[in-house]
């Protein structure tokens, strides 16, 4: 029997799976709400980097190590020579490496809880190796 509009009577079946919807619904937003008291969330913060050249050109591509309190977070940047994650807070340094340009390593800095710490990285050229000269084979007697 299904429940009609103007029909006084009610469906139990319906009813017991709105009851039981309403149940899990229930179940689900306090599972999700923090308990007064209880351990709290790790606190994180964020770093956000631009990497370019001395022309202000984007890096894309460029890896980017992250190191600090047990932790070691490697990444690339995105095709505009960014990059970005979230950490817990602390002290850390960062490197950043790409083909043709010289390594490039940060001071420490902290990370603090809600805040995001910005970088603007500007790549130097590497200087072409020097090629070593070919040595011509000694005459030989064959």
């Amino acid at each position: 029997m299904l429940l009609r509009l103007g029909d006084n009577k009610y469906n139990p079946l319906l009813m017991s799976r709105c009851s039981a919807f309403v149940l899990i619904m229930a179940l689900i937003a306090t599972s999700l709400t923090p308990v007064a008291g209880g351990a709290p969330l790790k606190q994180i913060g964020k770093i956000k980097g631009r990497v370019v050249d001395v022309n202000n050109a984007r890096i894309f591509r460029a890896d980017v190590l992250v190191v600090g309190e047990g932790l070691r977070w490697h990444m690339r940047t995105n095709s505009e020579g960014e990059f970005e994650t979230s950490l817990p807070i602390g002290e850390y340094q960062f490197s950043v490496e790409a083909k043709g340009f010289r390594r490039f390593a940060s001071q420490k800095f902290q990370v603090k809880s809600g805040k995001t710490q910005r970088f603007n990285i500007e790549m130097q050229i590497k200087k072409p190796e020097m090629p070593v000269p070919a040595v011509s084979d000694p005459p030989s007697d064959f």
